[in-house]
């Protein structure tokens, strides 16, 4: 009992003992706000305080030297991440990234800061400035430039300018970063997505200068689409609603002229679909109904088309050989049935 005793108590201070050194650690977290420290700075001189090791970094910042500031910044901002100055630093490691070239880098460093100092940054605008301008970059660079001149990717854009658009979405960049995910898109040849994100800009962003052009681009792509799959109704449709779109949209646009032309283009397109399923049905010799029935149909949906005269004619004369294969159908019924008669009454007669 005495042992069972003592079992308690020896565990019962242990657990107390844990509890205190656990709440005084964590007491000293939160009055110093110190963070992880980092490899970095292993040989680097280091400050006792998030203030002076803010002035420390800043004179080398001011001397020029930028990459050892950088790593003083970086030390400040894990050393005392909840601190006053941890912002400043964070968008100090930005900006001096951004003027060594290194935009990537500096994108992913000002997107740390907008994640985690959002409410205490100062010049929200001017760090989304920043990084559309690292958006654009990437957009235009040219890779493996010593390999024929190299070459652009501009989808490796399109991540760069949601983020664009997610830090700021009525933000003044936000309509120009959605066009040029468009863009970067149709650039790349990836004509659905391109017409897709178009598409998007017109829809939240329709007060903007960039959507009419969007709307524009949106049907030059699906023109191309169509050239690529030239039997897709599908896609003819697509392309007409669009039209139909940017005319009542955009009534006084300078593409007036252009859309006009392009919808009497698919228009006729489309009767000629038709048209042509009643040639092939006119080409078979059974089928002379049928045939009439396309024509007709295209003569009601299309009645201004080029192809009307000639569908006209198409029906009278298929009209004609029905009433001649009906008359050769009749007058061979009835010889038929004469030389039956004739024939039956001679057996009759024997």
């Amino acid at each position: 009992m005495r042992f069972y005793k003592y079992f308690l108590l020896f565990f019962g201070g242990l657990f107390l003992f844990g509890e205190v050194v656990h709440a005084a650690t964590e007491e000293a977290f939160i009055v110093e706000e110190k963070g992880r420290n980092t490899w970095h700075m292993m040989l680097d001189k280091k400050m006792d305080t998030s203030s002076k090791q803010w002035v420390y970094a800043r004179k080398t910042q001011n001397k020029g030297w930028l990459k050892k500031a950088d790593r003083r910044m970086l030390y400040l901002v894990r050393r005392w991440p909840n601190s006053k100055e941890a912002p400043w630093a964070q968008r100090a490691r930005g900006d001096m990234l951004y003027a060594r070239g290194k935009f990537k880098e500096a994108f992913r460093e000002y997107q740390h800061l907008i994640n985690n100092y959002s409410s205490r940054m100062l010049d929200y605008s001017s760090v989304l400035e920043s990084q559309f301008a690292i958006a654009v970059n990437v957009m235009e660079q040219r890779r493996m430039r010593w390999f024929f001149g190299g070459y652009r990717a501009p989808e490796y854009s399109v991540e760069y300018f949601e983020d664009v658009i997610r830090n700021g979405p009525q933000g003044v960049r936000a309509a120009e970063a959605q066009f040029f995910i468009g863009q970067a898109y149709r650039e790349a040849n990836e004509l659905e997505m391109a017409i897709s994100a178009y598409g998007v800009l017109g829809y939240r962003y329709s007060e903007s200068s960039f959507a009419e052009k969007a709307a524009w681009l949106q049907i030059i792509c699906l023109d191309k689409l169509r050239e690529e799959f030239p039997n897709s109704l599908d896609i003819l449709d697509r392309q007409l609603t669009s039209t139909t779109v940017f005319l009542t949209t955009y009534p006084q646009s300078t593409h007036k002229g252009k859309i006009i032309q392009l919808r009497n283009r698919l228009y006729e397109m489309k009767a000629k679909k038709v048209f042509d399923e009643a040639m092939f049905y006119a080409k078979i010799p059974k089928k002379p109904k049928a045939a009439i029935i396309y024509y007709e149909r295209m003569l009601k949906e299309y009645p201004k088309s080029k192809l009307v005269p000639e569908a006209e004619k198409q029906i009278v004369e298929l009209k004609d050989l029905m009433a001649i294969s009906r008359a050769t159908r009749i007058s061979v019924q009835q010889k038929t049935e004469v030389m039956t008669n004739k024939k039956g009454s001679e057996n009759v007669e024997k």
